[in-house]
C-alpha cells in the first residue's frame, strides 16, 4: 500500500485505485544516463558469482534470483513485456530461466526461438516497488508495461538504453543483467521451493547467456523469499484488480475480489456480490475462472460477509450452501505450471480440476443472530490493567 501512496488505506480502495492508475498509463521518458550505469562489467569479465544471490530452501539445485524483472521485446511490435521468473545460477555467466507457459514471456520466447534467433533479455534487480506493481499488471501483449509502471507511480519511468541488448531498463536501478536467451537451448534447472509450497521438479529449461553487468556503485541487491506465501501478495493484489474489472463486465453488480494468502495469492478467489439476478454468482465464478487460469477455487457470497476474512467465507460454505445445488466442476482445465496438484496434458500443459462455490444466502435462509448495539461497545474501556487493581 505503501508503493502507491495509500499507506492506512483498505483493500478494495486500493484496489480500486491501482485500477484507475493501471487505465492512465505514462509513457517512459528516455534520457541518456542513469545511476545504473555507474559500475559496468561485459563479456568475460562478467561473474554471476559476485552477486549476493541465495539458496533458499534444503533441496534447491542451487543459488538462485527470484526477484529479477525480466524484461523483453516482442519481435515483431517492439512493444516491451516484463515479468518475474525464477533465475538459476549456473555459472559466471549463465543461467537457468523457468518462463511459465502461461506468460507473455514465454510467447516472445517462442516467437523468436521458431525462428532461429536468442530472445534478448534484461533482469532487473531492485528499484521502486511501484515498479514492480506496474509490471505484474495482467495487459495485453499490445501494452507496453513500463507505460503501465508509469501510471502507477503518477509520473514517467526514466529508462535509459542497455549496452550489449536492444532493450531499455529503468535509469535508477539497482542492478541490471543484460543477456541472450539461447535458441533450442536447454539444461537441468530445479529442483526449487516454489510458491505452491513444494519443490518444483527438475526439467530441461532455457538458459541465458549474461553479456554485461551495469549496477549502482553501491547497488542494494533485493530479492524475495519465494516458498513464502507473502512474496505472492504483491500480484495478488494486481490479480484483484483484473478480475474485479474483468468480472464486472459479466456481473455488474460485483462489490469486492480478493485473493487470499491462503491460496497463496493465486488458486482460490474469494468474490462479492449485490443480489439482482438468479444465477450471478456461478456467472461471477465462470467469469473468473475464464480471466486467470492460476485460479482452481472461487467461491461467491453476498457483500453482507467481508471477503477478507477466510473465517466468514468458510462460514459462509458451512452454512449457506448444498453442495449438489451450488456446486460445479470444469474437469480437465489449464492451470498454473507450479501448482503441485496439476497433471500434465497433451504437450505437457498443466491442468487443473476447476471448482466454483455459491456461497451466497438463498430465498428461505432463516435470519441471522444480531445483537443490538454489540457494534458501539468498546471492550478496552471495562479491561482494568492488574498492576492498577494492586494499586
Amino acid at each position: 500500500y505503501a508503493a502507491m501512496g495509500l499507506r492506512g488505506a483498505d483493500l478494495r480502495s486500493v484496489i480500486v485505485e491501482y485500477g484507475r492508475r493501471e487505465a492512465n498509463p505514462i509513457e517512459p521518458l528516455l534520457i541518456q544516463d542513469g545511476p545504473v550505469k555507474e559500475v559496468r562489467v561485459s563479456g568475460e569479465e562478467v561473474n554471476l558469482m559476485s552477486l549476493p544471490a541465495f539458496t533458499y530452501h534444503e533441496k534447491d539445485a542451487g543459488a538462485y534470483i527470484t526477484l529479477g524483472m525480466c524484461v523483453m521485446k516482442d519481435p515483431d511490435t517492439g512493444i516491451r513485456n516484463a515479468g518475474i521468473y525464477r533465475l538459476m545460477v549456473k555459472a559466471h555467466r549463465r543461467l537457468g530461466i523457468q518462463i511459465s507457459e502461461t506468460s507473455h514471456g514465454h510467447y516472445i520466447r517462442q516467437k523468436n526461438e521458431r525462428a532461429g534467433k536468442p530472445t534478448e533479455v534484461a533482469v532487473v534487480i531492485g528499484y521502486h516497488p511501484g515498479f514492480y506493481l506496474g509490471c505484474l499488471s495482467l495487459t495485453g501483449l499490445d501494452v507496453d508495461e513500463f507505460a503501465v509502471a508509469g501510471g502507477i507511480l503518477e509520473e514517467p519511468l526514466e529508462i535509459v538504453r542497455c549496452d550489449t541488448i536492444d532493450l531499455e531498463v529503468p535509469a535508477n536501478a539497482e542492478i541490471v543483467l543484460e543477456g541472450l536467451i539461447l535458441p533450442h537451448v536447454r539444461e537441468d534447472e530445479a529442483p526449487f521451493g516454489e510458491f505452491g509450497g513444494t519443490y518444483s521438479k527438475r526439467k530441461k529449461n532455457p538458459v541465458v547467456e549474461v553479456q554485461a553487468i551495469t549496477h549502482r556503485r553501491d547497488a542494494y541487491y533485493q530479492d524475495s523469499f519465494a516458498g513464502h506465501a507473502d512474496n505472492l501478495v504483491p500480484g495478488g493484489l494486481t490479480r484483484s484488480s483484473f478480475l474485479l474489472k474483468t468480472v464486472s463486465v459479466a456481473v455488474p453488480t460485483v462489490k469486492e475480489v480478493h485473493m487470499p494468502r491462503c491460496g497463496r495469492c493465486r488458486f482460490i478467489c474469494y468474490i462479492s456480490l449485490k443480489k439482482m439476478v438468479e444465477g450471478d454468482p456461478k456467472i461471477a465464478a465462470m467469469a473468473a475462472f475464464g480471466a486467470d487460469p492460476y485460479l482452481k477455487y472461487v467461491i461467491v457470497v453476498y457483500e453482507d460477509v467481508s471477503v477478507t476474512s477466510d473465517e466468514e467465507m468458510l462460514h459462509a460454505i458451512a452454512t449457506r450452501m448444498r453442495a449438489q445445488r451450488d456446486m460445479f466442476m470444469i474437469p480437465y482445465a489449464k492451470g498454473s505450471p507450479l501448482d503441485p496438484s496439476a497433471y500434465r496434458g497433451e504437450g505437457d500443459t498443466p491442468m487443473v480440476d476447476k471448482v466454483g462455490f455459491d456461497a451466497t444466502r438463498k430465498p428461505g435462509y432463516p435470519d441471522e443472530i444480531s445483537v443490538p448495539g454489540a457494534e458501539s461497545i468498546d471492550l478496552s474501556k471495562y479491561l482494568i490493567c492488574r498492576s492498577e487493581t494492586k494499586a
